[in-house]
């Protein structure tokens, strides 16, 4: 080889394989040396046909590389295991493959064959290189911006329509919606970055009673966003924003909840919410406990958290989870805005029975012990069943006591998935109204999930 071509044909050689190479300490750069420096040799030429043919040397080349580097996962090793003719391209991807596959893992350097056929397609392993690099670079403008490949993402939108009877909101037929974006993120694979964005136009409408219903005047609102990781055998929970119930391990019921009655409203009231910190941790013999606070005036300096003129909402939980059955019990306190006549206790109760091939059952009790108004408790029993029909048939009854009037509700709903990500729920419901009319509901509610 004469001095001129070795001084092209080493840094092209180096150049190919560099981006295959990462790591210096996997390639024996002294082989590569060697390989620049080989003596004249004869050395049968492809370069004047089309294509690579079985019984030219290249050919026999190529099929003892695929052996030895292993890399027969290749498309175009199959054609040579065949005895089909490569085109010169092909024979340079199959280099390539060989060479990254075998070479790189290995840490070995370049075998006299793999020398020998850098040298002769080392312009088609170039221009195949040259491409790639395009791609990849035109892959990495199109994925700025996008999500990192560690996040997940799910959705839902709900349309509801229906109307409530002796409602002082309005009897008429309606519609309403509600929409949802649930974001995951994870750094370490065992942390998790929470964010939940909803929007909904529910407002004072009749509706807005029902588990679905969002009331965000039809703009986006950040409803959750948490930072979740391990401490040890615990689970930490923190961030700017939210839920009193978003840290409760306890699991009290099993009956699905997804229409308008609302279990254990008092001891882990939905409507706290604000920046807040908590724990769980979950033992081996199936129990489980959490403890977290939630300051609901967090995010206001003139109130501030842990103090007198703050909204601060302490909740704790434990519970049994067995095969088939469990429960738990829940207990807050609130100290409202530094006035004792607000603050207030409340604890529950709960358990659940899930029998095979029968409905599955869910009782418990709530109070709420408030401080300068009448205390507030309830108690109520649900069923689900999946034995009817192609979805599940739900029923509640609810009873709820102020010390002044004990109010009954009832629902029933059935929850059909007529297609993957897409369900029908049909419902009745009714309220007793203290000093009016008993108000009906009849609903019906088709949600996407994506």
């Amino acid at each position: 080889m004469k001095l001129f071509q070795r001084l092209l044909v080493a840094p092209a050689a180096l150049g190919l394989m560099a981006p295959l190479a990462a790591n210096a300490a996997e390639v024996n750069i002294q082989d590569v040396g060697n390989y620049a420096g080989l003596e004249e040799q004869h050395v049968e030429t492809t370069a004047q046909f089309s294509d690579v043919v079985p019984g030219d040397w290249a050919y026999t080349a190529l099929q003892n590389l695929s052996e030895s580097y292993g890399c027969v996962g290749n498309a175009y090793s199959q054609n040579l295991k065949s005895g089909q003719a490569l085109t010169r391209y092909e024979a340079a991807s199959l280099i390539n493959s060989c060479l990254e596959g075998g070479l790189v893992a290995s840490g070995q350097g370049l075998s006299q064959d793999a020398a020998r056929l850098s040298n002769e397609f080392g312009s088609e392993m170039a221009i195949l290189k040259g491409r790639v690099d395009g791609l990849e670079y035109r892959l990495n403008e199109v994925n700025a911006g996008t999500f990192a490949n560690t996040t997940l993402i799910s959705g839902s939108a709900t349309f509801t329509v229906g109307a409530v009877d002796d409602s002082t909101s309005g009897e008429k037929l309606h519609s309403i919606y509600a929409y949802g974006i649930d974001m995951s993120t994870s750094f370490s694979g065992e942390d998790s970055l929470d964010v939940a964005v909803i929007a909904g136009n529910a407002g004072t409408q009749p509706l807005n009673v029902l588990d679905s219903a969002e009331g965000t005047t039809n703009q986006l609102q950040i409803d959750k966003l948490t930072y979740s990781f391990p401490v040890g055998d615990f689970r930490v929970t923190a961030g700017p924003l939210m839920d009193q119930d978003d840290i409760i391990s306890a699991k009290l019921s099993s009956y699905s909840a997804e229409f308008y009655i609302t279990p254990h409203e008092y001891s882990r009231a939905e409507t706290e919410e604000g920046p807040g910190v908590g724990a769980t941790y979950f033992f081996d013999n199936k129990w489980n406990a959490s403890i977290s606070a939630v300051f609901d005036d967090g995010d206001d300096a003139s109130n501030g958290i842990l103090t007198r003129e703050g909204d601060d909402v302490i909740t704790g939980s434990i519970g049994y989870d067995g095969d088939g059955w469990g429960g738990g019990v829940i207990l807050s306190s609130g100290d409202k805005n530094g006035s004792d006549t607000t603050d207030y206790d409340s604890w529950g109760w709960g358990l659940y029975w899930e029998p095979e091939d029968f409905p599955r059952f869910s009782a418990g009790y709530d109070t709420q012990e408030n401080e300068g108004a009448a205390d507030n408790d309830s108690w109520y029993i649900a069923a689900d069943y999946d034995g009817w029909g192609p979805g599940t048939l739900s029923a509640a009854y609810q009873v709820i006591d102020d010390e002044t009037n004990e109010l009954a509700a009832f629902e029933v709903y059935y929850n059909w998935d007529v297609a993957d990500g897409i369900s029908v729920r049909p419902g009745l419901f009714t309220q007793e109204v203290a000093g009016g009319e008993d108000e009906t509901g009849a609903v019906v509610e088709t949600t996407f999930k994506f």
